[in-house]
């Protein structure tokens, strides 16, 4: 029969089966990647989304340093507000305390005890002023009333929010403790590059503008 005929000399009959016309294309493969075998070679394209697609990655944005110098808040501005302050606290602390009796004059020291030092008038002073300022600096605002008035706030230096009460608490002390050496925490403002006082930089806060940084409500709670 034909078919078992072999075929013309020199050339050998291909065995092979045939392959299916609709073999399915293989989906391209994704180049390799740098430190793979042949990564090196490819050309670094920068890759950018599609049109329409819905789940690019955003762009990366660059990391920022903090606030602009003129958005923080000034030397005069912030001693201005501060002055506000201590007058409405001392009023505070003066009714306070003729209301309990504190500011009643106490009787001279005994003989030899004439270098004993006596807080009882500092006593409603520092405690009116560690909740005046505690309380203020940690609503949404973060403004006391010399602080709204002169246009600036506190916030915290990392998020831009208001500061919880314990690191509120821990500014108004430590602002205390700022003022002991002839006020060098204070002026220590002048050579920080973000303005930043003593109590500033233990609290991790920032005092701004309001204008560069709208504050929230006034004496309003944050949390």
């Amino acid at each position: 029969m034909a078919e078992d005929q072999p075929g013309p000399p020199g050339r050998d009959r291909d065995d092979r089966p045939a392959q299916p016309l609709d073999t399915p294309a293989q989906p391209p493969q994704p180049p390799p990647a740098s430190g793979q075998p042949g990564g090196d070679l490819q050309p670094s394209v920068p890759t950018a989304p599609l049109p329409g697609d819905r789940y690019a990655p955003p762009p990366a944005m660059p990391p920022t340093s903090g606030p602009p110098p003129e958005a923080l808040g000034g030397f005069w501005r912030r001693l201005v507000g501060a002055v506000i302050d201590w007058l409405l606290v001392g009023i505070l602390a003066g009714a306070v305390g003729a209301l309990f009796g504190v500011d009643t004059p106490s009787p001279p020291p005994a003989q030899g005890d004439g270098f004993r030092f006596q807080l009882d008038w500092a006593g409603p002073y520092i405690l009116i002023e560690l909740v005046y300022f505690t309380y203020f600096h940690a609503t949404s605002a973060g403004q006391s009333i010399g602080n709204k008035i002169l246009g600036v706030r506190v916030l915290d230096a990392e998020g831009g929010g208001s500061l919880p009460y314990v690191r509120s608490f821990t500014r108004a002390l430590m602002s205390n403790l700022s003022a002991i050496p002839c006020f060098l925490g204070y002026f220590w403002m002048l050579w920080d590059p973000q303005k930043r006082t003593w109590h500033d930089m233990v609290a991790n806060s920032l005092v701004v503008r309001a204008s560069a940084y709208p504050p929230g409500e006034f004496g309003r709670p944050a949390r």
